[in-house]
């Protein structure tokens, strides 16, 4: 009964981000050698740094809904999969982000107020 309630556990502490990685995903997202997704994306008021672009959609909980994390993760490996006629960089095709930098920048999306 123990290991299975120390199982139960593990599992609900995986499903929630860590605050670590979240705030990591957050850094990427606005790092311009990096992600440098502010050129083209806003996040709410206090999620992130502000930005004035609108070449992406802005990004936010609401918008989010319904996409899981291996959604969010095709999309920033090769957006051309779900959109051949997206501008959106290949992240993880390009080589840009690396596999667990796209990771922290999933958890830092869903985090979204």
């Amino acid at each position: 009964m123990r290991a299975r309630l120390l199982l139960g556990i593990a599992v609900a502490a995986a499903a929630v981000p860590c605050a670590a990685q979240v705030e990591a995903g957050r850094a990427l997202f606005a790092d311009p050698r990096k992600g440098n997704c502010l050129a083209c994306h806003q996040v709410p008021e206090g999620a992130g740094p502000a930005s004035r672009a609108d070449v992406g959609p802005r990004l936010d909980g609401a918008r989010l809904k319904g996409w899981d994390a291996p959604r969010l993760r095709a999309l920033l490996d090769d957006p051309q999969r779900v959109d051949p006629d997206t501008v959106k960089p290949p992240y993880g095709k390009h080589r840009i982000l690396d596999p667990m930098e796209i990771d922290r920048i999933v958890e830092y999306l869903r985090a979204l107020p």
